[in-house]
Order: structure tokens, then C-alpha cells, then sequence
């Protein structure tokens, strides 16, 4: 996810051979942070990101459900965190740990984001339905410089939670 992922993530040409790793080694604990610019575009490429980074360390089992899950997160954060804000950037935080994925994203924006029920007339306002669904546990956290963040935790497969 943008430069600080690279390290660990590192870009690799289409034919270049994929490192067989064994997955309880591939699948330490580990903390990620990347900052993105309040655009669309950037939800897009920090989905793609975010899915190699579960590729990458062993996670693939639990991929589509975090990257759906952080989709919703990072487009809610740049239509409604970023909006009439003086920074327009937001920040998504992924850590491994005691058996669960926790993802966060923060945004410049103190105002907490609520479910709305469905409804046939307008398009949006699923996501975080979608979210609870998806994960174990979610929530807001307000952040002392006056934005939010907003988390999700998935429990992975075979490596029992301590929470």
C-alpha cells in the first residue's frame, strides 16, 4: 500500500518465480500503514494493495472478506471523511495478530458513521451493513487531532483468537 508497503511487498515482474514459504512461517505477526490521497482512484489501488499484502503473508484464506470489508472502510473515508476537510488524505493501518486481522482507517473527519437500513431509493448506504457482516467485531475510535477511525476485525482460519 504506496511506498511503506513496498518493502515488504515488494513489486515483482509478471514471470518472476513466486518464494514457497511455509504458511506457519508466512504468517507472523505483522503491522502495515500506508496513506493514501482522498480520491476514488486511490480506493482501488489500496484494494489491490491490501490483497497482495494477504497473498503475501500467508492470509490469501481470509483476502476477499478483508479487502471487501477495507473497500467500504476507504470509500467511506474519502466520501464522507475527507469531504470539507482541510486534509484530504486517509491513513489505513493492518495489523496480524493472536489469530485476527484487525484493518483501520482514519480519516480528518470527527463526524461517526451510522448504518442506515436499506432502502430501494437510494444507492448507498450499505457498506457498513456489509462490514458487520463480513467481520468479527467492528467499531469507531475518535482520534485525539479531532478525525476518527474506523476498524474491522476478521478472525483467521486455524489460528485461534486470544480476544
Amino acid at each position: 500500500m504506496g511506498r511503506l508497503w513496498e518493502t515488504y511487498c515488494p513489486r515483482t515482474q509478471p514471470s518472476a518465480p513466486v518464494e514457497t514459504v511455509p504458511v506457519s512461517d508466512r504468517r507472523r505477526a505483522f503491522e502495515m500503514v500506508a496513506v493514501y490521497p482522498a480520491e476514488v482512484a486511490a480506493v482501488s489501488r489500496g484494494r489491490l494493495e491490501l490483497h497482495e499484502l494477504m497473498v503475501l503473508t500467508g492470509l490469501a484464506s481470509i483476502a476477499d472478506a478483508v479487502v471487501l470489508g477495507a473497500h467500504e472502510l476507504m470509500a467511506n473515508a474519502v466520501i464522507h471523511g475527507c469531504r470539507h476537510q482541510t486534509v484530504k488524505a486517509f491513513t489505513v493501518k493492518v495489523t496480524h495478530s493472536n489469530g485476527r486481522l484487525r484493518t483501520e482507517v482514519q480519516d480528518p473527519s470527527g463526524r461517526r458513521p451510522f448504518q442506515r437500513p436499506p432502502s430501494d431509493e437510494r444507492e448507498g448506504g450499505r457498506g457498513l451493513l456489509l462490514v458487520d457482516a463480513l467481520a468479527a467485531n467492528w467499531g469507531v475510535q475518535p482520534d485525539p487531532s479531532g478525525g476518527k477511525t474506523v476498524w474491522m476485525e476478521l478472525d483467521v482460519p486455524g489460528e485461534g483468537t486470544t480476544s
